[in-house]
């Protein structure tokens, strides 16, 4: 056996991207066989996706020891400058400081790992015996006899941070046939997750800035990059998804003739506030201080479940569809072993109320890059209502994380600090829908490429090819 494209989707929002445009369809279309690798081989969107298809779903789930399962929180430490990344940073005082583990391991590792990180330095041997003996955390029987059944022509990794992929993907470059590829399904995961633990041959970028984040941290050259946008946010320009906008408003309560502000909601772990600022716009848009404008807040998946989430904030935000002009979208969540994996209708529903929204708000998420693709105007909400937190529990740290600092230099977004600033900023676009509509041009052109609806076909043509 022999498939011509095999992706590896351990996260929902992967899966989302093969399947919600279509890309997995589209290269069976060109005559290429296709796998997919993913946690959960009974996970009913994507079982039924690949059964339509003619599409191999095969299951593949690590289930490693303790050590493994340790392996890319101590890689963090033994390998990065994690002083000189916010993102890394924040990681280890949320561990240390401000989400301790009850476990007594899990609670002490990061303090260990943190003394030998800054023994480094002085003892480069430590970094160096862990490089040496670093193959043996990724070895896996089953993932040597999938890799030798399939036999992929190209192995495309989405989340190469996870250790599943990592493992995959550590077979496949050491398999004579196999050509790895890493596709990912973020914006954040060069920046913000440590340097994979395993490289890839071709690499596909969304757009020039991931590009050249891919140059800088992995020395990648130019012609081992093909830049082709971002293949589910090709729905937004879909005229059928847009035009879904009047029946899903009128399912959630709202009011298709009249505008609204759209405030996509971040976990709890992000911004331990945002609930007060949705609280605080919800009373001020039923109180008709923004004129006829409604309100819909869509929260996150880390709102409602996982380890980020806070129970607390589920009947608060219930609450919210009690007021006057005010509904709320929760995310169409499928029962699987892959995590935030997403019903197809969620997406729709995504695309076609952001291609409506006078303005779309939220503290720092991949939502802003969304909301832009519809040229909406977008307010990051970087504060935390009229709480004062250390900075780094507080929602202000995220616009210092790489991948958001660098959006904002494109002059797209309105940043916001505290409730006045927030109030001005709506009134303002309000008056004005195209303040900032140069910088938003220009962050989907350095971002995402373009905003053609052609991602997905270019991303299919590139596998595809021979």
């Amino acid at each position: 056996m022999s498939v011509d494209v095999c992706y590896i989707a351990s996260h929902g929002f992967a899966s989302r991207m093969l399947t919600q445009t279509d890309l997995l369809g589209q290269l069976r279309r060109a005559g290429r066989s296709v796998a997919v690798i993913a946690p959960d081989a009974k996970d009913a969107v994507l079982s039924r996706y690949c059964s339509e298809r003619g599409i191999e779903l095969v299951e593949f789930d690590a289930k490693g020891s303790v050590f493994s399962d340790d392996y890319l929180i101590k890689r963090r430490y033994l390998l990065e400058d994690i002083r000189a990344n916010p993102a890394l940073w924040e990681k280890h005082l949320a561990a240390t400081r401000y989400f301790k583990a009850r476990n007594p391991f899990k609670r002490l590792r990061p303090h260990y790992y943190y003394a030998l990180h800054r023994l480094i330095p002085r003892i480069p041997a430590i970094r160096e015996r862990f490089l040496r003996k670093e193959e043996r955390y990724l070895e896996s029987r089953a993932a040597e006899e999938l890799i030798g059944r399939l036999r992929p022509r190209r192995l495309v990794a989405t989340y190469p941070v996870n250790l599943n992929e990592a493992i995959l993907l550590h077979y496949g470059n050491r398999h004579p046939d196999v050509e790895t590829w890493i596709h990912l399904l973020s914006w954040d995961n060069i920046t913000c997750k440590g340097h994979f633990a395993e490289t890839a041959d071709q690499y596909i970028a969304w757009g020039p800035v991931m590009r050249d984040e891919l140059r800088e941290y992995y020395r990648v050259s130019e012609e081992r990059i093909h830049v082709c946008g971002v293949p589910h946010f090709d729905q937004h320009v879909d005229p059928a998804v847009v035009a879904e906008k009047p029946r899903v408003l009128e399912a959630l309560g709202l009011d298709p003739a009249r505008p609204y502000f759209m405030f996509a909601m971040s976990s709890p772990r992000f911004a331990p506030h945002e609930i007060d600022i949705v609280e605080w716009l919800a009373e001020r848009v039923s109180a008709g201080e923004f004129g006829d404008v409604q309100l819909l807040v869509r929260p996150h998946p880390q709102n409602v479940e996982g380890n980020m989430s806070d129970a607390s904030w589920l009947p608060r935000l219930n609450a919210f569809r009690e007021r006057p002009g005010v509904g709320v979208a929760f995310p169409k969540l499928v029962k699987s072993k892959l995590r935030w994996s997403m019903e197809t209708a969620d997406m729709i529903e995504l695309a076609a109320t952001l291609s409506g929204a006078a303005v779309v708000l939220n503290s720092g998420s991949t939502v802003s890059i969304d909301a832009l693709m519809h040229d909406r105007p977008v307010v990051i909400t970087s504060f935390d209502a009229s709480y004062k937190l250390d900075y780094w529990q507080s929602a202000r740290r995220l616009m210092d994380y790489r991948h958001l600092a660098t959006l904002a230099s494109f002059g797209g977004l309105s940043v916001v600090g505290d409730f006045a600033s927030l109030q001005q900023a709506l009134h303002r676009y309000l008056s004005d829908p195209a303040w900032m509509a140069q910088g938003r041009a220009e962050s989907i052109l350095r971002e995402c490429l373009a905003r053609d609806g052609g991602a997905t076909g270019r991303v299919a043509d590139v596998l595809a090819s021979a």
